[in-house]
């Protein structure tokens, strides 16, 4: 008797470096998107002092301010705080 497995179930190492380079993308993409949020909720807190022209910031600076928390916003709108692949303490 001998057991055969079906070359289905049997990975190649092609698809297992794909899955893994899938994973690793998802979970950088994911990095990106929670600090590009947060830092789209603490941007704001500069807005005065570039304003006023305090702590080094010049003229530019309240426009470039402005233009990188726009970037925030638009790539951590789609943050999720609670993953799928993490079990949630109710």
């Amino acid at each position: 008797m001998s057991s055969q497995t079906s070359p289905s179930s049997i990975w190649a190492p092609i698809q297992i470096g794909s899955s893994l380079s899938t994973a690793c993308l998802n979970k950088a993409l994911a990095a990106v998107r929670g600090a590009a949020f947060w830092a789209a909720v603490v941007l704001p807190l500069a807005y005065v002092p570039a304003a006023y022209g305090a702590m080094g910031f010049e003229t530019w600076s309240p426009l470039a301010l402005i233009a990188v928390h726009m970037a925030c916003v638009v790539i951590g709108h789609e943050h999720n705080s609670s993953n799928n692949d993490t079990p949630s303490h109710a």
